[in-house]
């Protein structure tokens, strides 16, 4: 820093000879000629261009991300550099993410108007894995280490199941519709608490409490089209909202209790090959099924599909009916709808403008599951599985069954010839910490094991669920805004 401050002000003291020697050449007539020097340009003192940190992860670190905080008096810019990278324009705060477990250092240093740079302020911490000790905690307070359900081989490819509390619905959708408030039709929300219009990647794996098992280890967004039924009075009268038009109640998903609650979310192997399957990549964004399905559009079962709880196969060899859409089921059973995402990636996008190209199914060739050459690399494979309780608050008061039931993403009546729910789709954003991410593939996938309630499978589960604000907006206009 000093050295380049005084070579600035030796060529300034050049040019300023350069003139003296001028103006002393004017002659002998001229012998007391006043010769005044410019003074050199004021530099800053090497404080003014000094870094100080107003926020940095804490010397260990649970957390895959690091934020930084950093300002320096008379600054114009500043350079960082992460782990011995080439120095690049910043500005403060400066996030970065995924970070691995080990010793990371940040760097970062100011430069004024001249392009003068201060010292380097420097950083050093560790990402320590969730399993290892910081101090007097264990491992990751969000992991336990009993659990009532051992990982068993059986039946499975390889699966890992985790349960998640409802969150809160809202008329936000942030990978269709980001930044626009109110914009979506109903949504029901699960993990991340902070999802709304202006989530990013970004604030999605930094921030926010998680309702799945995990809470902070696993800040994924889920999200689906809220599932109404039809309101009635007393007397199984319709009833009419604020609107005037009829009036609708939301159905909740069976979550919460621990006793009761459905696994909502699988991630499981969806190829042949489990030791070539990868983990999904922070910041992945997916969308599966159509919001535009409607009769005489209806989707294929094989990706989402709905049937009574009670239908299940009598052993794993028989083939349960799905519907296209809602099922009618009495009271006292169980609606299911089940959607299945693409699992083969083109090793490039993370997203894509229908959220659905840059990924694709497997295909079965040579008595072999494998991913299409166009989408090469197999993922593990995410599917919803959600459990509708028929009971005397949300069935026809008539039929006492699941009659009518509709999604708020339904462009059409369901009437008893159409059933509701043809237009079955969800949505995903990755905010799992890769750390978790690798050990259920690892533990659970490529073991070929099935992992419920969260089981690691290395003497570790996910911590349980909890309750996100529950919010419930109006519904209006049948769930579409």
């Amino acid at each position: 820093m000093n050295f380049l401050r005084n070579e600035t002000v030796k060529v300034v003291l050049l040019s300023v000879s350069t003139i003296l020697l001028i103006n002393c050449g004017g002659g002998s007539d001229s012998p007391n000629q006043e010769v005044v020097i410019a003074p050199a340009p004021p530099t800053h003192p090497a404080s003014a261009l000094d870094i100080n940190f107003s926020k940095m992860p804490p010397s260990e670190s649970y957390d895959a991300y690091a934020e930084f905080e950093f300002n320096a008096d008379d600054a114009a810019s500043y350079l960082c550099s992460m782990n011995g990278d080439a120095f690049i324009a910043c500005d403060s705060p400066m996030i970065y993410m995924p970070l691995a477990v080990g010793e990371h250092t940040f760097a970062v240093k100011a430069a004024d108007t001249t392009g003068a740079q201060g010292d380097e302020n420097v950083y050093t911490w560790n990402t320590v894995s969730v399993t290892e000790s910081i101090g007097n905690q264990p491992h990751h307070p969000e992991l336990l280490t009993e659990s009532d359900y051992p990982a068993v081989s059986e039946g499975w490819l390889g699966i890992f199941r985790v349960k998640c509390d409802f969150s809160h619905s809202s008329y936000n959708d942030p990978i269709v519709y980001p930044s626009a408030e109110g914009a979506a039709h109903l949504h029901r929300f699960y993990g991340n608490t902070l999802v709304d219009h202006n989530t990013t990647d970004e604030s999605l794996f930094t921030s926010g409490e998680g309702t799945c098992q995990g809470n902070v280890l696993n800040r994924s967004g889920y999200w689906a089209p809220a599932l109404l039924a039809p309101s009635y009075d007393n007397l199984g009268e319709r009833l009419l909202d604020t609107n005037g038009d009829p009036a609708w109640v939301a159905v909740s998903g069976i979550t919460g209790d621990p006793d009761e609650s459905h696994e909502l979310f699988y991630y499981s192997a969806a190829t042949t090959d489990l030791a070539a399957i990868e983990p999904i990549p922070l910041g992945m964004r997916i969308i599966v099924g159509s919001g535009m399905g409607q009769p005489g559009q209806e989707q294929d079962t094989s990706i989402v599909r709905w049937h009574c709880n009670s239908w299940r196969a009598a052993n794993d060899d028989d083939e349960v009916q799905y519907t296209t859409g809602i099922p009618s089921c009495d009271e006292g059973d169980i609606v299911r709808a089940d959607l299945l995402f693409p699992n083969c990636w083109d090793g490039v996008n993370l997203d894509s403008d229908n959220h659905q190209s840059h990924l694709a199914y497997p295909i079965k060739g040579g008595g072999q599951i494998v991913c299409p050459g166009s989408h090469p690399i197999s993922l593990v494979r995410l599917s919803y599985h959600f459990g509708y309780a028929v009971t005397g608050g949300v069935s026809h008061p008539y039929t006492q069954k699941s009659d009518n039931w509709k999604l708020a993403s339904d462009m059409y009546e369901a009437t008893d010839t159409n059933s509701g729910g043809m237009s079955l789709h969800a949505d995903w954003m990755n905010g799992w910490q890769p750390e978790l991410m690798q050990m259920l593939l690892d533990n659970c996938i490529k073991q070929g094991l099935d992992c419920h309630d969260g089981n690691l499978a290395n003497g570790f589960r996910l911590s349980d669920t909890r309750p996100g604000t529950q919010e419930e907006p109006e519904i209006i206009n049948g769930g579409r805004g």
